[in-house]
């Protein structure tokens, strides 16, 4: 089965999925309810199609304001949210800041193109739960989101 693998977040990424291939984030218990929100539209596509097989179902938004519309409704259904920092209506910050307004419990991960110096900052300015850099491999998005998923000591990052 032919499965995106490499570098998301660049184009012509796609590798194979071998013997190797990463667990199911949940196990047994129930699916990850989550939301991708990046004004990127050719992000978003695969992320849906890469997370659900590992049990996280995606709902991507391109506006931030209709996402979190959204998430007004759905707050208390909706555990993980996969958030692009830089974004023209409403940044990164503004909206992670109403996301744990509205439910301080939803775990965000800011994904992103930040420079090394500025990623170091994030966790320390807002209240992020973990950190994956643009492009990113599959294999440590889903790393980053069991660790955010699971733990609740250090902030994870993947560069």
């Amino acid at each position: 089965m032919r499965l995106p693998d490499d570098k998301i977040g660049q184009s012509n990424a796609v590798g194979y999925y071998g013997s190797h291939a990463f667990p199911p984030l949940t196990a047994d218990g129930p699916r990850i309810c989550a939301l991708a929100i990046d004004d990127d539209e050719e992000f978003l596509k695969p992320i849906k199609e890469l997370l659900e097989p590992y049990g996280v179902d995606v709902h991507a938004f391109a506006d931030p304001i209709k996402a979190l519309d959204t998430f007004d409704r759905e707050k208390n259904h909706i555990h993980l949210v996969l958030l692009d920092y830089n974004m023209p209506k409403l940044d990164g910050a503004k909206t992670c800041g109403w996301l744990k307004e509205l439910n301080p419990n939803v775990k965000v991960i800011i994904v992103s193109g930040f420079d090394e110096l500025r990623v170091r900052e994030l966790p320390a300015k807002h209240p992020i739960d973990g950190y994956i850099h643009k492009p990113f491999r599959i294999q440590e998005a889903l790393h980053v989101i069991r660790d955010v998923m699971t733990k609740t000591g250090p902030k994870p990052v993947a560069h």
